[in-house]
Formats: structure tokens, C-alpha cells, sequence
């Protein structure tokens, strides 16, 4: 306990009351004595080192607690010399002796094991020799004989005492770590769950962009086709919106599939067959081509390929200006699935097209989930290009 402390704990408390209790049994015989041989400055003094030692032991976590070691040490001396000197200057034998027990039990909270019994036992043998000298070596033994019990009884029952309140203290640091512990895992999870959110969130973002918006896109350049086409060729007006009527089927199944898929994994067509799809109708021809033997990949690869020709073949629609474009799918290699979308179109302005908005975006972040790179950027021949590898 620190100096301070204003409210002493329970254990405290039954510290100093042991610490008392013990004292002033030791010295009771003063009071029921009939008679006293001895001084009366031999009787003063012990009264007075006695009243000293009691009151420095009921506070004595004022002296050692939250000190250095040395604190401690300077206390049990001069505890033990009080206490020593009362047994030996007492003319009063035998039950002042059990004055030095408190003393002991102290050593026992404020030592390593090995030291508190050691000093016990100096304690024990000092308070059995006050009778060798007056008395010789029989009564000596005879004394240690009679101290013993006291003396192993406080030994034993404060290391008894003392385990069971490391034992309680270490319950309590361990609630307290577990405490902790389940409020950093609350926390974390409530981050996971804001995570997992953001990327759902992100991911129908990109399904809605992806899908929906590339069938969007195409539909307005079938419909402003057939506006043009209207008055001078209605034979050619009809064919780009039976196109775009076709084309909003193709959306509604595309976003079936989507929804679908938040419930259960549907099984896809072939991905070189939804490649194909894509190159029927275009506004800008293109020339699709599988390099390699096709294979099957993984549904989540298959499906970034997929997005990621969708939203470049939407961008060259867009923006491209082209008379032409490619769509190639890659399976040289065993490990990893390559996909090139080009065109001939007018490029970037400013040389370098990894911020087309949000669709490199997104398909940059589909494509990182899977451990796939995306690279896009103008052709040294003129055009545009973009190149998504994803593993195999």
C-alpha cells in the first residue's frame, strides 16, 4: 500500500489486527502479573519499545509498500531490534517471547521464500535464547521445543496465506487481461463486419457497373443507331433495335445471375462462350481469339475475365473513337489466364489510362482479390489496351 492510501483493504485490515492482537498478548502479563521482578526502567523501557514495535507493524505498509527492497530490509532490523529487545530486557518470560511471531508471519509477504524462513528461524532461535544464558543449554532446547509450534504454525499459514493471495491476485490480473482481450475481439469484429460490408458494398458496385452498365451502354448506341437509320433505312433501324431488345434480355439475365448469386453458386456458361457473347452486336467490330487449349479456371477467375473484357469493350464504345478492336484469351500459360483488349481507337491524351474512371477501378480491385495484376495504357501503334492476368 502506498503512502497514500486513505482506505486500507480487507486483508489489510486483518493484518494489523493480527499484528496488534499477537503484540499485546505478549505483553498481558504486565497487566496480569501479580508481581514483576525487575526495574522499573527494564519495565518502562519494554513498555515503551513494545508500544513502538506494535504501532510500527499495524503500519508498517506505510514503510515498505511500493519501495525499494531496501525500504523493507531497514524495516524488518529495526523491527527485530525492538522486538529482541523487549524478549531479552523483559523481566517476564515466556509468553512475551511470542512478540517477534507477527514479525516473522511480515518476512514471509516481504521475502523470497528461502529468505522469510530464514528469518524465522533467527527469529525463532533469538526469542528460545533468552533462557540459555541464565538457564544453560536444556532450557535453551526445552524453549525451542515450546516455541516451535507458534512459530511453525505463523510460518506455514502465511506462505498458506500468501499463495492463495498471488493466486487471487493473478485470478484478478487474468479477468481483468480476458476483460480486455473480449473488448479488443469486439472491437475487431465489429471492424471485420464493417469490412466485410465495405466489400460486399464494393462488390455489388462493381456487378451493377460491370454488368448493368456495359448492357446500358450498348443498348444507347443500338437505340441511337436505329434513331438515325429510321427515316433512311428502316430495314436497318429495325435489325439495331431488335439488337437492343435483345440486349436488355441479355442485361435482365445478367442481373438474375447476379442476384442469384448472393444466394447459391450458380454454374456459369463456358467463359470463351460469354466472350463470345459479348463480340455479337457490337458498336466496334471485334476480332476475338483463344491462344493456347482452353481450360476451365476457377469460378471467381473466370468471372473477373469476364468483367473485366465486358468493361473495356464498354469503354471502347465509350470513348475509343475506334474503327476496330481485339479480344484475346490467353491459356499458354499453366498457371495463369491472360486477357488483352485493344483497339485502334485515339487512345489517352495524357499517355498512361489507369484512371478510366471507375471501371479500371473496379476491376483493378476484383482482380487484386485473387492475386491477378491489371495493366492498361495506349499503344505505341495508336489505340488502347488492357491487360488482365489472373491465376489459373
Amino acid at each position: 500500500m502506498s503512502q497514500s492510501k486513505r482506505f486500507p483493504d480487507r486483508g489489510e485490515i486483518y493484518g494489523v489486527i493480527a499484528f496488534a492482537g499477537t503484540g499485546l498478548a505478549a505483553m498481558s502479563p504486565y497487566v496480569t502479573a501479580s508481581r514483576i521482578d525487575g526495574e522499573a526502567w527494564q519495565v518502562a523501557l519494554c513498555l515503551i519499545f513494545s508500544g513502538l514495535y506494535i504501532l510500527a507493524g499495524c503500519f508498517s505498509s506505510y514503510f515498505v509498500d511500493n519501495r525499494p527492497l531496501r525500504a523493507s530490509a531497514i524495516y524488518t532490523i529495526i523491527q527485530g531490534a525492538l522486538g529482541i529487545t523487549v524478549v531479552y530486557l523483559s523481566p517476564i518470560r515466556g509468553m512475551v517471547g511470542i512478540i517477534l511471531l507477527p514479525l516473522a508471519s511480515q518476512a514471509v509477504f516481504m521475502y523470497p521464500k528461502k529468505v522469510a524462513f530464514g528469518i524465522g528461524v533467527i527469529l525463532w532461535v533469538m526469542t528460545a535464547g533468552v533462557f540459555l544464558a541464565p538457564y544453560g543449554w536444556a532450557e535453551f532446547r526445552y524453549a525451542l521445543l515450546s516455541y516451535s509450534p507458534a512459530y511453525i504454525f505463523t510460518i506455514l499459514f502465511s506462505f498458506v496465506t500468501r499463495q492463495a493471495l498471488l493466486a487471487r491476485e493473478h485470478a484478478i490480473e487474468l479477468k481483468n487481461e480476458l476483460e480486455i482481450a473480449n473488448a479488443q475481439l469486439r472491437s475487431q469484429a465489429a471492424q471485420t463486419e464493417e469490412l466485410a460490408t465495405t466489400r460486399e458494398r464494393n462488390r455489388l458496385a462493381r456487378e451493377i457497373h460491370d454488368g448493368v452498365g456495359h448492357y446500358l451502354t450498348v443498348i444507347n448506341v443500338q437505340t441511337e443507331a436505329a434513331q438515325s437509320l429510321l427515316k433512311s433505312d428502316p430495314e436497318r433501324a429495325s435489325d439495331a433495335l431488335n439488337k437492343a431488345a435483345q440486349l436488355s434480355r441479355d442485361a435482365l439475365a445478367d442481373v438474375r445471375r447476379s442476384v442469384g448469386s448472393l444466394r447459391t453458386e450458380e454454374k456459369r456458361p463456358p467463359l470463351i462462350d460469354t466472350l463470345r457473347n459479348l463480340t455479337v452486336g457490337a458498336a466496334v467490330p471485334i476480332d476475338f481469339k483463344v491462344i493456347g487449349e482452353s481450360r476451365q479456371l476457377s469460378t471467381a477467375s473466370e468471372h473477373a475475365l469476364f468483367r473485366a473484357a465486358q468493361e473495356a469493350l464498354t469503354n471502347i464504345a465509350k470513348h475509343a473513337q475506334a474503327t476496330q478492336s481485339w479480344l484475346e484469351l490467353d491459356f499458354s500459360d499453366v498457371a495463369r489466364a491472360k486477357l488483352v483488349v485493344k483497339d485502334n481507337g485515339c487512345g489517352t491524351r495524357s499517355g498512361i489510362a489507369d484512371s478510366r474512371g471507375f471501371g479500371i477501378c473496379g476491376m483493378r480491385e476484383r482482380v487484386d482479390l485473387l492475386g491477378g495484376t491489371v495493366s492498361s495504357g495506349d499503344r505505341a501503334e495508336g489505340g488502347f489496351q488492357v491487360y488482365v492476368e489472373v491465376p489459373a
